[in-house]
C-alpha cells in the first residue's frame, strides 16, 4: 500500500477516512478529560471497568476482559478451555484466522492442535462438528467470516450449531471480530446472536476504528482465570487507558452507524454489481463487507488504484491480492464512513475508471 499517496487522497471507499498523526491522542485526552477519567492500573479503573461492564450488558455475558489483541484473547480463550477439559485438541473452519494469519502461534506458543472441520467456500455449520470423529475441547466460529467475503450461516444453521455444540459437550466460541456488522444482517440483538456462546472475543479497531484493542467476554469463573494466563501472556499492561478511551469514545457511535453501513453497502452493490469485469463474493453482500473480484491481474489494479489517487484523489482500496486464476484480482471492502461521503455517480465513474486503466 502506498501511504503517501493514500494521506493525499481526500475521499476512500474502503472503510473509515484515515486520520491525521497525533489526532486521535488530542480526541482520547479530551474524552478523558470530559468524563474524569484517571488512568488504569494493571487493568483497573474506572475507566476500563466501566467499558467492560458496557459492553457485557450488551452481549449478555457475566463478564470480560478488555485485551491488547485478538490474537492474544483467542488463545487465551483455548488455554482456559484447555485446562478445563484436559484436552488440546480444538475445531476451527479452515479459514479462521488462528489458521491462516497467526503464524500457528496457538501450537508454538500454547502447545495445542487445531482440527480443521468444514468446506472453505462456506460457513461452518452443525453437521461439521457433528461428523467429526476427533474429540475436541472447543470449537470457535467466526460471525462473519471474513475470507469468504463476510458470509454468515442463516439464523436457523446458527441455532442449529448451537445446539449441536452443546449436544457434543464442547465449548462454544466466537470470534466475533465484526460481531458489531452482524445485527443488521439477522435483524436480532446483539445478545440474541451471542446466545448459547460460552465465551467472545470482539475487536475495537476494526469497525469501530479505535487505535487497537480487544475484548474477550464469557462466564465470570471463565474471565477470572483469562486474567491469569492475561498475565502470563505478557499482556496485563500497566496501563492500557489510551487503548481503552479510542475505543469507548468512538464505541457508541459506531454501533448506532452499523444500519447506515448496512443501507450504504445494498447501494453500492445496486451500483457496481452491473459493471462488466466486476464481481461479488458473496453475491450480494450479506453485511457491510465483501470481496470484489476484478477481470484483470493485482498488479494491473494496483497501478490503476495509483493512478486514480494521483488524479483524482480517490482512494479505492488498501489492496489487491492474486488469486488462483492467472488474470483475476481481488479486493476487500468495507463499507463505513469512507462510502458515505462518495455519491453513486462518483462511485459508479470511479470503478469504470479503475476497470478501464487496469486492462491498458
Amino acid at each position: 500500500m502506498s501511504i503517501d499517496l493514500k494521506t493525499e487522497c481526500r475521499r476512500f471507499v474502503p472503510g473509515h477516512p484515515p486520520q491525521k498523526p497525533g489526532e486521535e491522542f488530542a480526541l482520547i485526552a479530551d474524552y478523558c478529560r470530559e468524563n474524569n477519567f484517571g488512568a488504569d492500573y494493571y487493568g483497573a479503573g474506572d475507566l476500563i471497568n466501566s467499558f467492560e461492564q458496557k459492553v457485557v450488558g450488551l452481549l449478555g455475558f457475566e463478564a470480560a476482559c478488555f485485551m491488547p489483541s485478538g490474537t492474544m484473547a483467542q488463545q487465551i480463550a483455548l488455554k482456559v478451555y484447555e485446562g478445563k477439559s484436559n484436552n488440546q485438541n480444538f475445531a476451527i473452519h479452515p479459514t479462521s484466522h488462528l489458521e491462516l494469519h497467526e503464524q500457528h502461534a496457538y501450537a508454538h506458543l500454547c502447545n495445542l492442535k487445531s482440527v480443521i472441520v468444514g468446506d472453505k467456500n462456506r460457513p461452518l455449520k452443525a453437521l461439521d462438528i457433528e461428523n467429526s470423529k476427533t474429540v475436541f475441547s472447543t470449537v470457535i466460529t467466526e460471525l462473519p467470516a471474513r475470507e469468504l467475503g463476510g458470509q454468515l450461516p442463516t439464523w436457523k444453521e446458527l441455532k442449529a450449531f448451537k445446539k449441536t455444540a452443546k449436544k457434543r459437550g464442547v465449548s462454544l466460541h466466537m470470534d466475533g471480530a465484526r460481531l458489531w456488522e452482524t445485527g443488521a444482517f439477522y435483524r436480532k440483538s446483539y445478545r440474541k446472536i451471542c446466545e448459547g456462546f460460552d465465551s467472545v472475543y470482539v475487536s475495537f479497531y476494526k469497525g469501530v476504528g479505535a487505535l487497537t484493542g480487544a475484548m474477550l467476554l464469557g462466564g465470570a469463573n471463565f474471565i477470572e482465570e483469562s486474567r491469569i494466563w492475561l498475565r502470563r501472556f505478557g499482556g496485563n499492561l500497566f496501563q492500557l487507558h489510551p487503548f481503552v478511551a479510542s475505543a469507548a469514545r468512538r464505541f457508541d457511535f459506531a454501533i448506532e452507524q452499523m444500519p447506515k453501513y448496512s443501507e450504504r453497502t445494498k447501494e453500492v452493490y445496486a451500483v457496481l454489481k452491473n459493471i462488466e469485469g466486476i464481481s461479488f463474493c458473496p453475491n450480494p453482500p450479506q453485511v457491510n463487507m465483501f470481496h470484489l473480484y476484478f477481470d484483470a491481474p493485482a498488479e494491473k489494479l494496483t497501478e490503476a488504484r495509483n493512478k486514480i489517487a494521483e488524479q483524482n484523489k480517490i482512494w479505492m482500496a488498501n489492496s489487491f491480492q492474486t488469486t488462483a486464476l492467472e488474470n483475476l484480482g481481488s479486493t476487500e471492502i468495507y463499507v463505513g464512513e469512507g462510502l458515505l461521503q462518495i455519491d453513486d455517480d462518483e462511485l459508479e465513474k470511479t470503478f469504470l475508471k479503475l476497470v478501464r486503466l487496469a486492462k491498458l
